[in-house]
C-alpha cells in the first residue's frame, strides 16, 4: 500500500526593534509524496503436466531431454554421456512419434538406427498410431577412444512391455518386457560433436 508522507514547517519571526511585527504567515505545506507501489513480479508460466500414453490416447506434454554439457566433450566421459542422452532421445521419440531430434544426432551410416528405430517410428506416426510404455532402460559398461574422431561404447539395454494403438482401446501390436539385458556396442564419430554412427547388438 502506498505510503503518504506529509511535510509541514511554520516559521514565525518576531522583531525586537520598533515593536513587534506581525507574525509571518506559515509556509504552505509541501505536497504529499506518494511512493509508487513495487511492481509485482509476473508469475512464471506453469509448464503443462506430462501425461503418459494410455490405451485411450497418446502421451501429452512430453518433456524434451536436453543434451548435458558433458555429452558435448571430446573425451571418454563425453562419449558415455552422449550414449545415455541418445537413448533418452530415443524414448522421447517413442512417446511423441517425432524423430527430428533423433535424426539430428544420428549418422546415415547407422542402419540399425534407421531400420529399427527411425523408420518404424515415422511409419507409425503417418498412421496416427501411438505407443504405450516400451522405454529403453540403458546402462553403459565401458568406453574406448579408438582414434581422435571415433569412440566405442559398450552398453546394455532392457525394454518395458509395449503396446501400440491405432484408436482408443484398439491395440494393433504388443511386445512383452525384455527381462534379459541386450548388450551392444555403439560406434560414435566426432565432428565438432558426437554422432551415433553404428549400433551392433550381440546375438
Amino acid at each position: 500500500m502506498a505510503q503518504s508522507i506529509l511535510l509541514a514547517c511554520a516559521l514565525t519571526v518576531t522583531a525586537c526593534t520598533g515593536g513587534a511585527s506581525p507574525p509571518q504567515p506559515p509556509e504552505s505545506a509541501s505536497p504529499s509524496v506518494e511512493q509508487s507501489p513495487s511492481p509485482t513480479p509476473s508469475p512464471s508460466p506453469t509448464k503443462p503436466k506430462y501425461q503418459p500414453a494410455t490405451a485411450k490416447g497418446p502421451a501429452k506434454n512430453v518433456p524434451k531431454p536436453e543434451m548435458p554439457k558433458l555429452a558435448k566433450e571430446h573425451n571418454e566421459e563425453g562419449a558415455i554421456a552422449f550414449v545415455k542422452y541418445y537413448f533418452d532421445v530415443m524414448n522421447y521419440s517413442l512417446k511423441t512419434y517425432s524423430v527430428d531430434d533423433l535424426i539430428a544426432i544420428t549418422n546415415r551410416t547407422c542402419r540399425i538406427c534407421g531400420d529399427n528405430f527411425i523408420d518404424p517410428i515415422q511409419s507409425h506416426a503417418k498412421k496416427k498410431y501411438w505407443q504405450v510404455d516400451g522405454e529403453y532402460r540403458t546402462n553403459v559398461y565401458g568406453v574406448k577412444l579408438t582414434s581422435d574422431d571415433e569412440a566405442l561404447v559398450e552398453f546394455g539395454t532392457r525394454t518395458d512391455e509395449v503396446a501400440v494403438y491405432s484408436a482408443p482401446a484398439l491395440e494393433v501390436a504388443n511386445s512383452p518386457a525384455r527381462k534379459k539385458e541386450a548388450l551392444g556396442i555403439a560406434t560414435l564419430q566426432w565432428d565438432k560433436a558426437w554422432m551415433m554412427s553404428q549400433v551392433d547388438f550381440s546375438k
